[in-house]
């Protein structure tokens, strides 16, 4: 196999042979703000930017907020995480003068914590003394812009995959066949910068069972969607993740008041709760196989016929709720069965009759009409 190998991106509606794809890598030119001019007749907001698109807090690293107004106002700014809820208020009813204003963000909450790693943006509201007001929130006219990336290059010797972004973004990149079966989820709507982007991955599936790249028909699936303007991407904090930051709050945060926004067409995805608009994992279960209480998962052996039980962890069960989903089961990934269901476990007899005597993979696709997608998969030995 070679030591580089193209990689050409396709949608999952599309699945067009590699051959077959147009040779482009183009992502969407978002709609940017319009600022408004600095007037004497009014208030007017303008020249909103940071001074880093990403920073490290673990390192006391700080952020700049920078913007301009047209008179002197009283001015409140705020730091929103991906889900709308406020992080931290960097200053409330402040008097700033008229010009160019500077705020700085430390990457701390409202408890002094340092932030998890994510994106964050923020808005600005200015009132000036004779009741005029402005208002900076970006959501209102940019992010949530989507497409697809149809180039990379991936080199298996660094487990690397290279791509370029044009604008800064939310990533998702899937990994699986042409014919429909999804192996591994490499990056789940995680934030990235503009530029080029290098993530790592070892080939395999989210089991380790298959050498992903080595299969014939592979497909590599990246889609986007563009982050809101003036977005900043912390980076650093290895102590805790997203999810478990979240869940670790003493009671929710206030969430963003809701403004209206400009005609721009966005992802579905992209008002989607980060804690549940994401992948999670299938476990494969033969209760009656199976042994109790046992850590290590064997493959079990089967002659005939033998039930199997799809279902997901507690902590998992938030992805589900409140929507139907279809199960896909493929085996050597061969496609099997699909069964469209409403709740877990899933129990069927999986009849292994027609296979040959020896190894075998079993891989579960559990796939929700949102497009979150559980993936597993479980070696079985059939036997005569």
């Amino acid at each position: 196999m070679l030591r580089r190998l193209a990689l050409v991106f396709l949608t999952v509606a599309l699945l067009l042979p590699a051959e077959s794809q147009p040779q482009v890598n183009r992502l969407i030119q978002p709609q940017r703000a319009q600022q408004p001019n600095p007037s004497s007749q009014g208030l007017s907001l303008s020249e909103v930017s940071l001074d880093k698109v990403s920073f490290n807090p673990s390192r006391n690293d700080k952020l700049i907020l920078t913007y301009r107004l047209s008179r002197d106002a009283k001015v409140s700014i705020k730091v929103f995480d991906p889900d709308r809820q406020l992080v931290r208020t960097l200053a409330t009813n402040a008097v700033k003068k008229a010009g160019v204003n500077r705020e700085p963000w430390d990457g701390r909450d409202l408890d002094g914590k340092v932030v998890p790693n994510e994106a964050y943006f923020f808005t600005i509201e200015a009132e000036d003394s004779a009741g005029g007001k402005g208002v900076y929130d970006p959501l209102t006219f940019s992010g949530g812009e989507f497409g697809d990336l149809t180039q990379g290059q991936m080199d298996r010797e660094s487990g690397t995959l290279t791509y370029q972004l044009s604008h800064a973004a939310r990533v998702l990149l899937r990994a699986g066949l042409g014919s429909g079966l999804l192996l591994k989820t490499i990056v789940d709507w995680e934030p990235r910068s503009a530029g080029t982007i290098t993530e790592y991955w070892n080939g395999k599936d989210e089991d380790g069972l298959f050498d992903v790249p080595a299969l014939k028909g592979t497909t590599m699936v990246l889609t986007y969607m563009t982050l809101p303007e003036t977005s900043v991407i912390t980076i650093g904090n290895d102590n805790t993740s997203y999810r478990v930051y979240k869940k670790g709050l003493a009671k929710p945060r206030p969430t963003k008041e809701d403004r209206l926004t400009n005609a721009r067409k966005i992802s579905p995805h992209f008002m989607k709760s980060r804690l549940a608009d994401r992948a999670f994992k299938a476990n494969l279960l033969f209760p009656d196989l199976d042994k109790a209480g046992s850590k290590t998962v064997l493959p079990p052996t089967i002659s005939n016929t033998a039930t199997l039980r799809v279902a997901v962890s507690d902590a998992d069960r938030e992805v589900l709720q409140g929507q139907q989903f279809e199960i896909m089961v493929f085996i050597d990934t061969a496609f099997l069965l699909e069964q469209e269901r409403g709740y877990l476990p899933f129990n069927f007899p999986l009849e292994v009759s027609t296979l040959p005597p020896g190894e075998h993979t079993i891989t579960i696709n559990l796939i929700t009409f949102g497009d979150q997608i559980g993936v597993g998969s479980r070696k079985i030995k059939v036997a005569r």
